[in-house]
This record gives structure tokens, C-alpha cells and sequence, in this order.
């Protein structure tokens, strides 16, 4: 009986630390990565517009799927960055391929899940980022932000 109550407070405590992770309304987690064109920048560097940020892995089907859903509902002028979580190397050059036209794209070299900085538990992991840099929406399911990202209003 006893374990089994330490093992629900334990889950617990999982879940409120992954659900606390770049929530809405607190700044995006600032992380490196190497873009497309073989630059390195990180995720600050891209404040000053809104931005749809999706965390994916190539051989994730729902990944996949939600990166075109992502692709046929983002308005003209929302900058999109789709970067590749915990990127093997080797699957690089198909994950480029698999993120939509228009879309920058960029391969995570801090390991953003491995340092606890974003949650596996949202994969695809899609963010809605102010100007500033914070959170205004996270999911996993395009759906669910599309309102949020309707009602952006662009320069």
C-alpha cells in the first residue's frame, strides 16, 4: 500500500514538472541548435516576430501528419521553425525532407530533452511563441492551437 502511494506521488510529481515546462505564458526554453544551411543559432535568436516553433523526430508518424496540418493552417507571415529533437545525425538529411516548404529547419545540438528543458511527453512538441519569446500555446495536436494561431495578428 505504502509503495504504491510513493509511486502516485512520484507520477505526480512527473507530470506537474513536465506540465510546468514552457507552459503558456512563461519565456521558451533558449536552446542550440545547427540550422539547414550548416549555421548555428539558437531559439532567442529568433525572437521579434511570433513564431511556430514544432519539436518532431522524422520516424514519428504523428510528427508527420502534424507538420502538415501545421503547414495547411499557418497563416502567411508566421514564421515557422520545425526543429529536429534529439537529432541523430544520420536521419538529418531525411528530417530536412520532411518539414514543409517555407519552413526553416534545424537540427537540436543541446539535447533539449535530455536536459529536461522540454518535455518528450508533447511530441510532436508545438509551440506558439510571442515576440518576446514566450509561450502562448503548447501541444501536441494541431488542432488545439489553431485558434491561438488565427488570432495572432502579424506585421
Amino acid at each position: 500500500q505504502d509503495s504504491d502511494c510513493e509511486a502516485d506521488s512520484i507520477r505526480k510529481a512527473y507530470i506537474e514538472r513536465e506540465m510546468a515546462l514552457n507552459a503558456p505564458g512563461t519565456p521558451a526554453a533558449d536552446f542550440a541548435m545547427l540550422m539547414a544551411d550548416s549555421s548555428t543559432a539558437r531559439l532567442s535568436d529568433r525572437r521579434g516576430a511570433p513564431l511556430l516553433l514544432v519539436l518532431f523526430d522524422p520516424e514519428c508518424d504523428d510528427c508527420r501528419r502534424a507538420l502538415l496540418a501545421l503547414a495547411a493552417l499557418r497563416p502567411d507571415g508566421l514564421p515557422a521553425l520545425a526543429v529536429f529533437a534529439e537529432g541523430d545525425e544520420e536521419l538529418w538529411p531525411r528530417a530536412q525532407a520532411e518539414v514543409p516548404e517555407g519552413w526553416d529547419v534545424a537540427l537540436d545540438t543541446d539535447g533539449v530533452y535530455s536536459l529536461g528543458i522540454y518535455s518528450p511527453e508533447f511530441t510532436p512538441g508545438i509551440y506558439l511563441l510571442d515576440a518576446d519569446g514566450r509561450v502562448l500555446a503548447r501541444s501536441s495536436s494541431p488542432q488545439s492551437i489553431e485558434s491561438k494561431v488565427k488570432g495572432l495578428r502579424l506585421r
